[in-house]
């Protein structure tokens, strides 16, 4: 199973990026497989967990919090297709896919220059639009 988050609300609006099954923390920190360009983000602000049959996601701690569906996290909680994460500026739209895309691409998306939003994704990430520039960074 894979979920896909499409950006409904922040910059860049309507990108999507795919993660497949694993451990996932948002946040502006380096260490962070998602990163935002946000001071709104913590360095740690949230982690997504992808499962075999579902995804769930919890706060870790952080200055502004996490939101699910307008509701601030305090535990972790299950998201379901059609789920609204407010993580910082950014509002998630979550969906579930049970093949990866067919055009997904392995590496990491790079903004539009001076575009001072989210996804900087791991390099095990699958991003959903096929002309997004890839990169390998070390």
């Amino acid at each position: 199973m894979h979920v896909c988050l499409r950006i409904v609300q922040g910059r860049p609006e309507g990108k999507e990026v795919t993660l497949g099954p694993g451990d996932y923390i948002f946040g502006r920190g380096p260490e962070c497989q998602v990163r935002f360009n946000s001071e709104w983000v913590s360095r740690q602000h949230a982690a997504l967990i992808v499962g075999d049959s579902m995804a769930t996601v919890r706060d870790l701690g952080s200055s502004n919090g996490t939101l699910l569906n307008g509701v601030l996290l305090t535990r972790e909680q299950p998201l379901l297709p059609g789920d609204l994460l407010e993580i910082g500026p950014m509002t998630l739209e979550v969906r579930y896919e049970e093949e990866a895309p067919a055009a997904a691409a392995h590496g990491k998306f790079v903004p539009d220059e001076g575009d001072p939003s989210v996804f900087n994704a791991p390099t095990e990430t699958l991003l959903r639009k096929p002309r997004l520039e890839m990169i390998e960074r070390a």
